[in-house]
């Protein structure tokens, strides 16, 4: 199992680059460790400093080592870990130049015999750390150094192999590989358990404080709502009962409960008017105080329900912290006062205390403003608000959040998980004038866990260590074979040639060795004959080969012909989007005179602003799989707009996806169907919406209207002096005031409303979205119809224009009868609001014209 050192010219330029960069990710290695477990985290910076010794050499490898190791100074505080990593890349060095001995059995030996003593020496007998502690980390930096070297000698036999650069012995293959399925799946068994017992354990934690959470928000609620009717059943006798009769229910209350302190009894002026005990422990009266100043009052006036309070101090003896329950005096359905009873908390304290004694649990209860009322927390205080440490709360699950205090940057994540609390709240009271906060902090679970795997981890060791025993053994009994087949067979060919009759091939127990024994003797007798073969199968293959090729270009041809003559256009984009290829078509299309001037260049430039993200999101698709078709309008080279529809496909050219598309010029389609879109729904004279899309429009206003509960206004109106026009004039000079009316009509509604012209001199106006009062959208219907009437009734100048002589100018005056409908959601039919809108219209007509008329349905 012989492993050599290279030592290359470090002076030259790459050497010294392939150095620095091998020492820059040792430094990296260190820094991303990988947490095995909790608090366990593998460093992987001696991978890359092995590296360094089987590139470079003992010398250049250890200092790489001692480098590399500098960053544990930072990451620990001490500098021994660097003593202990260069002296393993020192060791391991020695042994595989002078003793030709295998890198990670060269490491095992270390630790063995150097490293675990050196651990042992310096956080114990230096830095004087707990035993078991020390025990641990040999354990552990044993475990991490012996697997990174480990993972070294897999990374320079993958490299080996794959570039064939140097030679790696089978025998360090097998070694290396067995010892790697031996310790690898223990660290990956050891992570993923690790994960699941964490998981475990937050979710216990997590179901534990919500079931004490839900336990003691029952508790301290049932408790809240047993004194407020006891309070509440007093105010109630007070309001038919004189302060005087108050004063025995009161003493009653008070020695029947020891919930309470003190109970009271106050006027609307929250002036003491009953009072138990009579005398506070001042020993003076309790008779005659006035609480007018607390701000629960107010509270008590709007609500008229019964409320525990927040935080006072007590203005009734000795001043201390006091929580009181309250019930408002209700007389003839006023407020007459309220009956206040000071609480005493002990019972609560004491059922908090008992429930979360076992569990280490934090308890704070907080008033309304956030002020302790009391806690088990040590850094909280009664009467001041509730604070935390620097950190982060972040909500959990199922009303549970996580409290994670602010800790250095580089802090793992089971260290920030041990240090976390978490943190559960709840209202208590009918008006939610308590919070009950219940925290459960992680560190005990975390030291179970931590234990668990201190056994494992060192159980792990010490299967590392009989596997890597019985995985020399077995090398040494795989490789004996082969070791005397390799002495045989070496120059074969001559050996064969001069008598096959002296070769005494040796016999094995192993099966796959044994074939290969047998192998070697047929191969002896059929090497001849094999060559003569091969040389013969080489002869007919070249002339396939030759075939083929002249098959191949003549394909190519062939489709190249195809593809510059197609009419539409053809183009390949690659997967970032620029443009690889297009037929002469397609250059015409984009106004391009050569494929020079668009290769290479991304698609989206061509295509109008308004249609690049779907044709990008279409690319995408293409590329992960589907087949695609699309409509946009593109933008020449020239400046030219065409519209045009792909058919694109993915394409697979030298293992990258590629988009196929061909392409057709629908310009002259699009501008047909623009034109019968023109005709279907347009005016033609005055290019106004016609009763068709009128009728659609006034659909969507009855819609929007139904959802937003605006009113919507429609306007039939009918020229009064238009007729005349026409038969003296004729129809030209006619259209010509139609159209100038469309214009006036325009300008005189908002963009959200429409105009449209029903046929002959007759007119439509949509109002949409006034306003939710009926009166209001009225006026507002009003003004509008009263603007369009007065610009309508304004003089026209026209031009009438005679074939042969000279133009006239004419003035016509031309007024209009207005009726209008006021409507709200779609439940009533299009039909009867244009029927009531027109017959508006002739009631305008009917009392003098030019006028405005709304429909009435009592008229």
């Amino acid at each position: 199992m012989n492993s050599v050192l290279i030592s290359p010219n470090i002076r030259h330029p790459y050497s010294l680059l392939l150095f620095v960069l091998l020492v820059a990710a040792g430094l990296a290695g260190n820094y991303f460790s990988f947490p095995v477990f909790l608090n366990i985290d593998f460093l992987f910076g001696s991978v890359f400093a092995m590296l360094a010794l089987q590139y470079f050499g003992l010398g250049w490898g250890t200092l790489a080592a001692a480098l590399i190791g500098s960053y544990t100074y930072f990451l620990w505080n001490h500098p021994y870990a660097i003593i202990i990593l260069g002296a393993e890349a020192l060791w391991v060095g020695v042994l595989m130049t002078r003793r030709r001995v295998g890198m990670v059995l060269a490491d095992t030996l270390f630790w063995l015999l150097v490293g675990m003593p050196l651990v042992f020496f310096f956080y114990r007998l230096v830095m004087h750390v707990p035993l078991s502690s020390v025990t641990f980390i040999m354990t552990k930096q044993a475990i991490n150094g012996m697997a990174n070297a480990l993972l070294a000698r897999l990374i320079i036999t993958g490299l080996v192999l794959g570039f064939r650069s140097s030679q790696t012995s089978f025998r360090e293959i097998i070694y290396t590989l067995l010892t790697a399925f031996v310790l690898f799946p223990g660290l990956i068994m050891l992570a993923i358990g690790s994960r699941a017992d964490f998981a475990e354990t937050d979710h216990r934690i997590r179901a534990s404080l919500l079931q004490d959470s839900a336990r003691l928000d029952h508790y301290v609620n049932t408790w809240v709502i047993n004194r407020k009717s006891v309070v509440l059943k007093l105010a109630e006798m007070a309001s038919v009962k004189m302060p005087q009769q108050m004063q025995a229910h009161l003493e009653q209350a008070q020695k029947s409960d020891s919930n309470f302190l003190r109970l009271g009894l106050m006027d609307r002026e929250a002036t003491s008017t009953a009072y138990y005990p009579l005398l506070d422990d001042l020993g003076q009266s309790t008779i005659g105080n006035n609480f007018a100043d607390r701000p629960f009052i107010p509270d008590l006036k709007r609500t008229l329900q019964p409320m525990v309070s927040e935080v006072l101090m007590d203005r009734i003896g000795v001043a201390k912290p006091m929580i009181a329950a309250r019930a408002p005096v209700i007389m003839e359905g006023k407020y007459g006062g309220y009956v206040t009873g000071i609480l005493s908390l002990a019972q609560i304290r004491e059922q908090l205390d008992s429930s979360t004694m076992g569990h280490a649990v934090l308890y704070t209860l907080l008033d309304k403003n956030n002020q302790v009322i009391m806690s088990n927390r040590s850094d909280q205080t009664v009467m001041k608000p509730f604070t935390r440490s620097a950190g982060t709360l972040s909500q959990l699950d199922a009303g549970i959040s996580q409290w994670v205090p602010s800790v250095a940057a580089n802090t793992p994540i089971s260290d920030r998980w041990q240090e976390s609390v978490y943190v559960v709240q709840t209202a208590v009271g009918d008006l939610a004038e308590w919070t009950l906060v219940l925290e459960q902090p992680v560190a005990p679970f975390q030291k179970t866990l931590y234990k668990n795997y201190s056994d494992k981890l060192t159980l792990l060791f010490v299967i590392l260590l009989a596997a890597l025993a019985l995985v020399e053994v077995l090398s040494r009994q795989v490789m004996g074979t082969l070791d005397v087949l390799g002495a045989l067979t070496r120059n074969l060919p001559f050996r064969v040639a001069a008598s096959d009759n002296d070769i005494a091939w040796p016999e094995t127990a192993i099966k796959e060795t044994n074939d290969l024994i047998g192998n070697f003797r047929e191969m002896s007798s059929l090497l001849k004959a094999q060559f003569d073969e091969i040389q013969e199968v080489n002869e007919t293959l070249e002339q396939r080969v030759a075939d083929q090729t002249a098959e191949l270009k003549a394909s190519e041809l062939h489709l190249q012909t195809i593809i510059e003559n197609e009419p539409d256009c053809i183009k390949i984009i690659d997967g970032q989007g620029r443009l690889l290829h297009m037929n002469p078509a397609g250059l015409a299309m984009i106004e391009a005179d050569s494929l020079a001037q668009v290769a290479g260049r991304p698609v989206l430039d061509l295509i109008a602003p308004e249609y690049r993200a779907a044709y990008w999101d279409l690319h995408q698709r293409v590329l992960a799989g589907a087949r695609m078709q699309m409509q946009f309008e593109v933008i020449g080279l020239k400046g030219g707009r065409r519209w045009l529809e792909t058919h694109a496909v993915p394409m697979l050219d030298h293992a990258e996806t590629m988009q196929l598309a061909v392409t057709h010029d629908i310009t002259e389609r699009k501008q047909m169907e623009e034109q019968v879109r023109q005709l279907a729904f347009y005016d033609p004279l005055t290019l106004l919406p016609n009763r068709r899309l009128l009728t659609d429009r006034l659909s969507q206003a009855m819609a929007a209207s139904k959802r937003s509960a605006c009113y919507c206004a429609l306007m039939v109106l009918d020229l009064d002096n238009f007729k005349p026009l026409n038969d003296t004039h004729g129809h030209l000079l006619g259209d010509l005031l139609l159209i100038e009316v469309a214009r006036r009509l325009t300008h005189c509604v908002r963009e959200i409303d429409t105009v449209g012209r029903f046929g002959g001199d007759e007119f439509v106006v949509m109002l949409s979205e006034l306003s939710t009062d009926q009166a209001l959208s009225t006026a507002q219907a009003q003004a509008v119809a009263e603007k369009i009437r007065s610009s309508l009734s304004e003089p026209y100048l026209i031009t009438a224009y005679h074939e042969g002589l000279s133009d006239t100018l004419l003035t016509h005056c031309c007024t209009a009868s207005i009726g209008v409908v006021i409507f709200i959601d779609n439940e009533t039919p299009q039909d009867d609001i244009l029927k009531w809108a027109d017959a508006a219209m002739y009631q305008a007509k009917k009392v003098g014209r030019n006028t405005v008329r709304f429909y009435d349905s009592k008229a």
